[in-house]
């Protein structure tokens, strides 16, 4: 197949992939219901007390301050804006935008809900440049972004009001360009992409956060060289560099967390005077919130064996709409997980043989290089490198110690969006894994097989994302839908 063939190929598969991604997404985002429904617990979660923000910034040109009773979360007390919320801003515009054509509330929540839309197409877009970057023209580089965005709860996140699917495009626009760099060499181009992600990420979610620790490690390492037999880092290199991130980022996100200590007596995190808000709402209605399990007296195994914990974290973490009641039967998560584990243990697998294949080899040297004779396909097909796969590690350890951190000291929380942050890294390792699949000699002629189950794999989750959102949500949304 000539390059022009190719490259006409690769647009159409990449023109469906996002056209998909649009059209299933805009389902959601016109027939699932808003707070205008509010006794139907269909509704996104908190989007009713996240779209409170946006509408104030429509109204009154300027960001609230938290206390303000036009954003206060009814009931639970306190305000989404003292936390940072760039998303906000954006759907704040969308609304006045749109109330140059209409007066229609509904119309306001469809324009607030578009711009996660959006985040959800540039998402989606650095998904397929990240995959890639990562397996060539392989099938696994058609596999990653479909397991990614068709993934139900990942198109759920990016059709209503919330800070997930901002944090979310951060995430995947970090990872893109710490692997650009990792390939191409560190440039200003580079640290710029990534500072516009860590931007968009330090204005979203906290959880989000976790990506920044190993974020910080392999950026450092990626100035480390090996000069005279001795390691040697490259520190005016890295400074230069690092400052140029640093300076991005000051400018376009310092200002909120000035902003947050100058209005709060120095909580620049906003969490302390969100607490103490959220105590005096509820002292003022007499609300009592079920204490946290720590508060309680659990002992933190004792909770992690709170049953059904991680069952219900996974099914959140596929598919459950609304405010976390829309789910379907066991064997529909049953095939998620299988494809899940099959991948993983396939990059194990190949990891542990090729390991064992480069310690028998490593006394058969060319005499000449004096380098390895021959190394395991295994070892060679999918690999993305250890310290990047340090980083997509660190990034998972700390996103799940984040969220059991808050469900056992905070509020204890089921919910799979609290993880989603950690999928891309997830799935990468499970593309992997697929893509590194090698068989034993003698079963070499079934390794033609692998590219139709990888294209295989790819199209049973489409199928299973259009089962769920055709059959499950939208006959769900049916009488509350805001089209009517």
């Amino acid at each position: 197949m000539t390059d022009r063939k190719k490259q006409i190929k690769e647009l159409v598969f990449f023109l469906l992939y996002i056209s998909g991604f649009v059209f299933l997404c805009s389902r959601l985002v016109v027939h699932q219901p808003a707070y205008i429904f509010w006794d139907t617990m269909l509704c996104p979660p908190d989007e009713a007390d996240r779209y409170l923000i946006p509408r104030f910034i429509f109204e009154h040109g300027r960001l609230p301050f938290g206390w303000e009773d036009e954003v206060g979360i009814s009931g639970y007390g306190g305000s989404y804006a003292y936390l940072p919320g760039l998303s906000y801003v954006f759907m704040g515009w969308a609304i006045k935008f749109a109330s140059l054509f209409t007066e229609l509330e509904t119309r306001y929540i469809f324009a607030a809900r578009m711009v996660n839309l959006l985040m959800g197409v540039v998402s989606a877009s650095f998904v397929w440049a990240l995959a890639k970057r990562l397996f060539k023209d392989r099938p696994a580089a058609k596999l990653l972004p479909v397991m990614f965005m068709y993934l139900p709860q990942m198109i759920f996140i990016f059709s209503y009001v919330n800070l997930d699917a901002c944090g979310i495009m951060s995430i995947v626009i970090m990872s893109y360009f710490l692997l650009a760099m990792g390939q191409d060499g560190v440039s200003f181009k580079n640290s710029a992409g990534f500072a516009a992600g860590a931007v968009f990420c330090l204005l979203s979610y906290y959880n989000c956060y976790a990506i920044f620790p190993g974020s910080v490690l392999y950026f450092i390492y990626l100035f480390v060289e090996k000069k005279d037999g001795k390691l040697r880092l490259k520190f005016k290199d890295m400074m230069k560099y690092g400052c140029f991130i640093l300076l991005i980022c000051l400018i376009g996100a310092g200002w909120w967390f000035i902003r947050s200590a100058a209005l709060n007596n120095g909580d620049f995190l906003g969490l302390a005077s969100l607490k103490a808000q959220q105590l005096k709402d509820r002292a003022r209605v007499g609300l009592v919130i079920e204490p946290a399990p720590r508060d309680k007296g659990v002992g933190f195994f004792e909770f992690l064996a709170t049953p059904g914990l991680f069952f219900w974290l996974f099914i959140s973490f596929v598919a459950d709409y609304g405010a976390t009641i829309l789910h379907t039967t066991k064997p529909y998560y049953l095939v998620f997980a299988a494809v899940f584990a099959a991948g993983l243990a396939a990059l194990i697998i190949t990891y542990v043989t090729g390991a064992v294949c480069r310690r028998r080899e490593a006394g058969k040297t060319d005499k000449v290089s004096g380098n390895v004779s021959s190394v395991p396909a295994a070892d060679k097909a999918g690999s993305i490198g250890l310290p990047y796969s340090l980083m997509l590690i660190c990034g998972i350890i700390f996103n799940f110690g984040l969220w059991m951190f808050y469900a056992y000291a905070m509020d204890f929380q089921r919910q799979g969006r609290y993880v989603l942050p950690s999928a891309l890294a997830l799935f990468i390792f499970i593309c992997s894994g697929y893509d590194r699949i090698s068989l034993p000699e003698k079963f070499k002629k079934y390794e033609k097989l692998k590219t139709p189950l990888i294209y295989g794999i790819a199209v049973l989750l489409i199928l299973l994302c259009l089962y769920f959102i055709f059959t499950k949500a939208i006959p769900a949304y049916a009488d509350f839908t805001l089209l009517s």
